[in-house]
């Protein structure tokens, strides 16, 4: 292994001559997420589901999904170090014995090959009983093929007697294994929940489309959910980040964003989520990270607004509007970190090493300049990317990334 990566994650001690050691992964992460400029560029590309599946080489059901045989920041963390990598975790707190209680879960292999799981749910709540069926291959877990919320606002209150349990209670093991056991190797950034356009459409059969409709034909139940929502989630954010030491928190955008929410349905209904749990992070002084799909830019006044500290994955056109990052730095990096740009599809899947060098450099030279920039991809990599083109990625990211930055081409 290269003796020069692994000095970079021994930790901020001094050497003999009184110099400052390189920022550790997680040391350089945080300073990049709070703005500041580290001694390199944090490296850190999403690798979900299908990498990090690929690089361990067990069947996907014994990683992720109802038959897990181990926890799955366990599996993705080792992703990373296979890559060499920043590491970036996200676990979350688990349900209360009182959830646990009212949900229930029977899951088999739909065919014999074993490539899908089908998990069907049943709550059982005293406003009557609920039903979904999910769904796990080696690309994705539980996704819903059945929602268990079918009328608003009938089930959605019987949905909420199993969401809304007291924070407190639930568990919080998880977040402090994956905080302990990934250390100085990257950051852990707990997910406290979905913004709330987003938590309605994954619950809600019909999904994004319908819940948008329930939001115009039952505004006022929908506005008393969104308040309990925020209440909720702002009280998770401060438990987790009272009992759990985690630096930084992270909340999930999904379905919530343009062009599949508008700008005013956003700033309705969820952007009052990031500013009540921004308010929560920033008492605790820990950043809050936002990963938003698609068109990010035309909504950054508001996330600055709300008080978001880092956004992700910075998607350029057709399927985000960020096609200047150097723009979108000099308007915005004064005020909000950024993390991604590189395209998982077009560069990672479908270019050449060489090439992806060409783009990480790219990046680099557009983001990084002042710090408050993480080089990473416009959201996950997919199946079968390749992993030499990942190996660049990261390499070039190391080669090129160190303050003061240097505008090279290529190596040759």
């Amino acid at each position: 292994m290269d003796s020069s990566l692994d000095s970079r994650s021994r930790g901020n001690d001094r050497d003999k001559c009184g110099a400052p050691n390189p920022l550790t992964p997680r040391e350089r992460m945080l300073t990049a997420y709070k703005g500041g400029q580290a001694d390199s560029v944090p490296v850190s590309p999403e690798l979900w589901d299908a990498t990090a599946i690929a690089v361990n080489g067990a069947p996907f059901y014994q990683l992720m999904g109802p038959f897990a045989e181990r926890p799955w920041w366990k599996t993705h963390l080792e992703c990373f170090e296979y890559f060499r990598a920043d590491a970036w975790i996200v676990p979350a707190s688990g349900p209360t014995e009182r959830q646990q209680a009212i949900r229930k879960a029977e899951s088999y292999f739909v065919d014999r090959e074993k490539t899908t799981v089908e998990t069907r749910l049943t709550y059982r709540t005293e406003r009557g009983t609920l039903h979904g069926i999910a769904r796990t291959t080696n690309a994705y877990a539980d996704w819903l093929l059945r929602h268990p919320v079918e009328t608003f606002p009938q089930d959605m209150q019987a949905y909420g007697e199993y969401f809304f349990d007291d924070p407190a209670a639930c568990d919080l093991s998880e977040i402090r294994e994956a905080l302990a056991g990934v250390g100085e190797k990257g950051l852990v950034t707990p997910l406290v929940g979905e913004l709330y356009t987003s938590f309605l459409g994954t619950v809600r059969e019909g999904g994004i489309a319908q819940t948008l409709l329930d939001l115009f034909d039952y505004p006022d139940d929908a506005r008393r959910l969104r308040d309990r929502y925020i209440e909720y989630v702002s009280e998770l954010t401060r438990v987790v980040l009272e009992r759990t030491g985690a630096q930084a928190i992270f909340v999930n955008s999904n379905y919530s964003g343009p062009p599949i929410v508008s700008p005013a349905v956003y700033r309705e209904w969820d952007k009052p989520v990031l500013a009540a749990v921004s308010a929560v992070c920033h008492k605790h002084g820990a950043p809050l990270h936002l990963h938003q799909h698609g068109y990010t830019a035309m909504l950054l006044e508001d996330l600055i607004e709300a008080g978001v500290d880092i956004v992700c994955p910075l998607l350029a056109p057709p399927q985000g509007d960020i096609s200047d990052l150097a723009e979108l730095k000099r308007r915005f990096g004064s005020r909000i970190a950024l993390k991604g740009h590189v395209d998982p599809i077009a560069v990672l899947l479908r270019q050449s090493p060489r090439e992806v060098e060409a783009e990480v450099i790219r990046c680099i030279n557009a983001a990084a300049p002042g710090g408050g920039y993480i080089l990473g991809t416009a959201d996950s990599t997919v199946l079968d990317t390749p992993f030499e083109n990942l190996h660049a990625f990261v390499e070039a990211g190391r080669r090129h990334g160190f303050y003061p930055l240097a505008t090279n081409g290529p190596t040759q």
